[in-house]
């Protein structure tokens, strides 16, 4: 993706919003988004949602807040990263911008990706400010005696409604994810009960523990901490005084003990059941051990690095989404980031084609490295006959004048292959040697 574009100042737009910003939503955009998105983009969409919905030109737009169409386009790419906007466009090149509502306090906090990009903007001081400062005070209801009243006790249902209904109702649900498999991937992940063995004999409110069960399995998932380290940095991040966890200081703590070393974050080794069914050799094999003994973010660094290069924060952040949605298991994810970053030999992970095989993939419940691998090779099997059937109807389409139009010298010369592919091979069996001693050296 070309992120050094700009956006011509003759280009029309119009702008749609999806709900209204209320002085609270400015607020958060202020205080939350703001260190995020920078002063350009905050001028931005401060003032997309104060135009109507008519058509202008972008020049308008770039005049009122005082920046170029280079600086424009950045800006609009922080808002879309964030998601406050999402951009459309037509065949004719007019653009249509949606705009959305920015997060509440709880929901951006709860949030992993915004809640670790603030605290890198900010700092922890401020960060742990803000966080008093726009959470909701907790209110102890232990004393207090629950009168609510249920849904059935409220409302009265036709049961003939619900069976004739239900047409409407699946077709809804068919865009909703699995739950179960969502589920499957929690408790695959996290011995959730030991935690709360270990626990249970210390200090820490264990009611707290339970409520942030999810937390837990995404900090695992994404670091590869497991329950001893974890319970440890649980103790750290508990008030003393009233022995509640504070979240964020967990989150803090996390992140300052993963910053900086990734070697020592390596996921419960996993026994080899399924590797043969689908006859891979030593190097297929070996690059499936490797993904499903490490964590995300440990593969991608690795993996990097044996190509000379580094992990980015944004490729970091996109593969922490994607494991905080729980869609796809750990070795899946890391067998898409191989096949990103070693067979297409694509130099950083894009987020929209990362969010495009994730999603393929899903729907296709790939659930194991194995089947993700089986995944790639039946694609790659696809695209190479496809092109070799491209290649021989050219050659049959020009071959004759092709032939007429050489020189003597280049006729009858013995070919030789592209170097590129040969090259791309070569480098493919290096990084599964690294990967190999990468893996034995744990």
């Amino acid at each position: 993706m070309n992120n050094n574009q700009i956006i011509e100042p003759k280009t029309e737009y119009r702008v749609y919003r999806n709900g209204e910003l209320n002085a609270t939503d400015f607020q958060i955009l202020t205080k939350l988004y703001l260190p995020i998105i920078r002063a350009n983009a905050f001028a931005l969409i401060s003032s997309l949602w104060n135009e109507d919905s008519n058509k202008r030109e972008h020049f308008a737009l770039m005049n009122g807040i005082g920046i170029d169409g280079g600086e424009l386009y950045q800006a609009r790419l922080k808002l879309e990263g964030v998601g406050l906007v999402q951009t459309f466009q037509n065949e004719k090149e007019m653009v249509t911008y949606l705009l959305t509502k920015p997060l509440s306090a709880t929901s951006f906090f709860s949030n992993g990706l915004m809640s670790e990009i603030l605290l890198e903007m900010v700092g922890e001081t401020k960060y742990l400010e803000l966080s008093k400062e726009l959470l909701p005070s907790d209110y102890d209801f232990s004393l207090l005696t629950d009168t609510t009243h249920d849904f059935l006790e409220v409302y009265s249902i036709n049961q003939q409604n619900i069976t004739n209904q239900q047409d409407i109702i699946k077709q809804v649900q068919t865009g909703i994810p699995d739950e179960k498999q969502v589920q499957s991937l929690k408790d695959d992940n996290l011995d959730f009960k030991l935690m709360l063995d270990i626990l249970s004999s210390s200090f820490v409110n264990i009611d707290d523990i339970k409520k942030n069960h999810d937390l837990f399995v995404s900090t695992k998932l994404l670091y590869g901490i497991d329950e001893m380290t974890m319970t440890k940095l649980v103790e750290q991040a508990t008030n003393l005084t009233n022995n509640h966890f504070d979240m964020q200081k967990f989150k803090l703590l996390v992140s300052r003990n993963n910053q900086t070393d990734f070697k020592t974050a390596k996921t419960n080794p996993v026994k080899n059941t399924t590797t043969n069914e689908y006859q891979f050799d030593n190097e297929e094999q070996q690059l499936i051990k490797t993904a499903k003994n490490y964590a995300p973010l440990v593969f991608l660094n690795a993996l990097k690095k044996e190509k000379n290069g580094y992990a980015t924060s944004s490729e970091e952040r996109v593969i922490s989404q994607l494991v905080e949605r729980m869609v796809l298991k750990t070795d899946v994810i890391n067998m898409l980031i191989y096949l990103l970053l070693v067979d297409y030999n694509y130099p950083t992970l894009n987020k929209n084609l990362v969010d495009t095989i994730a999603n393929d993939w899903s729907q296709n419940h790939i659930q194991t490295a194995e089947q993700a691998l089986k995944q790639i090779k039946t694609r790659d099997s696809k695209i190479n006959a496809e092109k070799s059937k491209r290649r021989q109807k050219s050659k049959q389409n020009v071959k004759l004048n092709v032939r007429e139009t050489l020189p003597d010298w280049a006729k009858d010369q013995p070919h030789t292959p592209q170097t590129s592919v040969s090259n791309n091979i070569k480098e493919k069996k290096l990084i599964a040697e690294k990967l190999k001693k990468f893996n034995e050296k744990k």
